[in-house]
């Protein structure tokens, strides 16, 4: 495929790192700005898989959307090469690469039932990949502009599309027939949700207004000014009784969804949030331009842990059971494992506990990962 020029905001040491599937903590680790002291680290181990640049490239893919598939054994990464690539979580190891979009990947949603995976960007279409040894995907749709953020619906029936222009449009799985369109909340849409219900889907991007649809007939429900800059991403809590936002304003949201309920930022930090998932009942990751992914009470409004390792942006996030995986313009993926246990002194109070990707000999694993 010929190269295209690619959007480029890497450290230079990114380019240089070794690609074992563990990182040793002194490469890992990075310095985070306004972080002083680890010695209260989490004690979350990380798995580090570093991708390599390609013959005919200078640096490595940078990373903006990941999933973990539904059984937890793979997990699907894509980003500016045009490429969406598959990864055992068991090794590490790359088990699929697959290539067919002439663009930058900008999102990928794997369907609940785990039969296919869909991926879209600026190429402006949108690719059904089944998820065998040898898939050969289906050009689903075509749209005018680049699209930002598909989602199938629970019963993998229907598939949600948003993406640089105001249409929201709501898709039949089986035959590619447009449901309904509807209008979101302004141009530039970048993020697209349902709801744990499957009776709403959530849309936003550039005005920082969130839009909620009916599923149904794409009837407006109900709209919440949330920011003030673009949206990079949404999230319905497990239960469905708020939801979550986040955007280029460096500010959280968390929107209650009960008739009459207001909405509430988290504390600010000086930084754009770029993504976000909820890891456990009311905790919530982001990931934003300090590099760090910063772990979030949202009952009681607190920030309850950083963890550190990126040397680039952190633009996209998943988890599932006691796995986060977190990735972006480092050109890294990591997988941590989710755990209460915390190593070193306890923090003091109000200072959120910090956590690293450490060296895990015991793991036993070799390098692995080619790209």
């Amino acid at each position: 495929m010929p190269s295209i020029h690619r959007r480029r905001f890497l450290l230079a040491a990114a380019a240089t790192l070794s690609s074992p599937w563990l990182l040793p903590l002194s490469s890992a680790q990075a310095q985070a700005p306004g972080i002083t002291d680890i010695s209260a680290r989490l004690d979350w181990p990380a798995r580090v898989v570093q991708l390599k640049a390609d013959p005919d490239e200078l640096t490595p893919p940078v990373i903006t959307a990941l999933e973990i598939h539904r059984e937890g054994q793979v997990i699907a990464t894509a980003g500016d090469d045009h490429i969406v690539r598959i990864y055992s979580l068991n090794d590490g190891s790359q088990v699929q690469r697959l290539e067919a979009h002439a663009d930058w990947v900008r999102t990928i949603d794997y369907s609940l039932d785990g039969s296919l995976l869909a991926s879209a960007g600026n190429d402006r279409r949108v690719l059904l990949w089944p998820t065998t040894a040898d898939p050969k995907p289906r050009q689903f749709v075509v749209h005018e502009q680049a699209i930002a953020s598909v989602k199938f619906s629970d019963d993998a029936t229907k598939l949600a599309v948003v993406g640089f222009e105001q249409a929201v449009r709501l898709y039949r799985v089986s035959d590619g027939e447009l449901l309904w369109q509807a209008a979101g909340p302004c141009n530039d849409l970048r993020t697209v949700v349902f709801a744990p219900d499957q009776k709403s889907v959530a849309v936003a991007g550039r005005c920082g207004s969130i839009r909620l649809l009916s599923v149904a007939d794409g009837r407006v429900i109900r709209d919440f000014v949330a920011h003030k800059q673009r949206v990079r991403a949404l999230e319905f809590s497990p239960d469905g009784s708020f939801l979550a936002s986040v955007g280029e304003d460096r500010t959280i949201h968390i929107q209650p969804l009960s008739d009459g309920a207001v909405g509430k930022n988290l504390p600010q930090r000086p930084v754009k949030v770029l993504s976000a998932t909820f890891y456990a009942p009311g905790k919530l990751a982001v990931g934003g331009s300090d590099n760090l992914v910063r772990l979030w009470d949202v009952i009681k409004h607190e920030e309850v842990g950083l963890l550190t390792g990126h040397t680039g942006s952190v633009a996209a996030l998943g988890a599932k059971g006691t796995m986060l995986a977190s990735a972006g313009y480092d050109t890294t993926l990591r997988l941590w494992t989710i755990t209460e246990n915390i190593a070193g002194a306890p923090a003091a109070a109000g200072t959120p506990r910090v956590g690293t990707a450490p060296s895990l000999p015991s793991f036993g694993l070799p390098p692995v990962n080619t790209r």
